[in-house]
């Protein structure tokens, strides 16, 4: 289902300069690069500022909508929308709804979502169905199914019964380290870096190798838990331990939209900066290199 987003997706990786830790996901322009909105998709200074970012599409957790699709694309980027699997399973019997989701501008993906099972918790066979439809109907959006993680160490049957890498464009797996999370509390000097490793490694496994991924990380403090800029940056190294040439990554989230104990990188500064480095959106500071050995010279 590789339509008009093929450019982004089908890219190799840039070579590695001299012996530097891991490339950042800004090294490639192609990427794919979405931050993540729970409201204000239809505000053109929320996406103006998202591509400041360097990113290139906006992600809404919110039904698809043309107004929203006009103005993530008047920012320049494309415009990825959720959809409830009854919606999607609907779709072939509702001609309408079909031209009205052709018609949205700068529309690029739907990522569908069963909101009557516990999140992460979707049927193979709804995931099957859902997935087919989009394909069909839609060949040249991404369909897209986000893999919570956290069941990865909570439920021994989790990815043998509800993993299927086959009904996703993009692998999307997401777990948020700091804060209160489902695992327990972290703060960010913790070693939450070995826990995400153990949720990704049975994964990676899991995923065949022609399966590209797009990982959904933490870009927003809960109150009680400060992150500082480099979050955002050791989550990718953790996530390139396993898929070193992926070059596509969500952020989540920009800020507003729910009155929790969290607060979106529009609000956090240094939060906000972290994200615009790995984007290209600001320079990033240098990463720690190994010195390149010396050429000997002939005597």
């Amino acid at each position: 289902m590789i339509g008009i987003l093929s450019a982004l997706l089908l890219t190799a990786p840039s070579p590695a300069s001299a012996q530097c830790a891991r490339e950042w996901i800004a090294d490639d322009s192609a990427a794919l690069r979405a931050v993540v909105v729970l409201t204000g998709e239809t505000d053109p200074a929320v996406a103006e500022a998202i591509a400041a970012l360097g990113a290139n599409a906006v992600a809404s957790l919110n039904p698809p909508d043309a107004a929203a699709g006009a103005t993530a694309a008047a920012a320049g980027l494309v415009y990825i929308a959720r959809m409830h699997t009854r919606d999607v399973l609907e779709l072939p019997f509702d001609p309408v709804a079909v031209e009205r989701l052709r018609a949205i501008p700068g529309l690029a993906g739907i990522e569908y979502i069963d909101d009557t099972v516990e999140e992460g918790y979707t049927s193979p066979a709804t995931q099957a169905r859902a997935y087919q439809i989009l394909e069909v109907l839609f060949p040249d959006l991404l369909a897209l199914y986000a893999t919570r993680l956290d069941p990865v160490e909570t439920d021994p049957f989790y990815l043998d019964h509800y993993y299927r890498p086959e009904f996703t464009d993009l692998v999307t797996p997401y777990f948020y380290p700091v804060g209160t999370t489902v695992l327990g509390p972290q703060q960010e000097d913790d070693a939450w870096e070995a826990r995400l490793r153990c949720l990704l490694e049975p994964l990676a496994a899991r995923t065949p190798t022609r399966e590209r991924v797009l990982p959904l990380l933490q870009a927003f403090e809960q109150v009680g838990y400060p992150i500082r800029d480099g979050l955002v940056r050791r989550q990718l190294d953790v996530y390139a331990e396993f898929w070193p040439g992926n070059r596509n990554a969500a952020y989540f989230w920009w800020g507003g939209g729910t009155s929790e104990p969290l607060v979106g990188m529009s609000e956090r500064p240094v939060v906000k900066r972290g994200v615009a480095e790995s984007l290209g959106g600001v320079p990033s500071r240098p990463v720690p290199c190994a010195a390149a050995p010396r050429a000997s010279r002939e005597r």
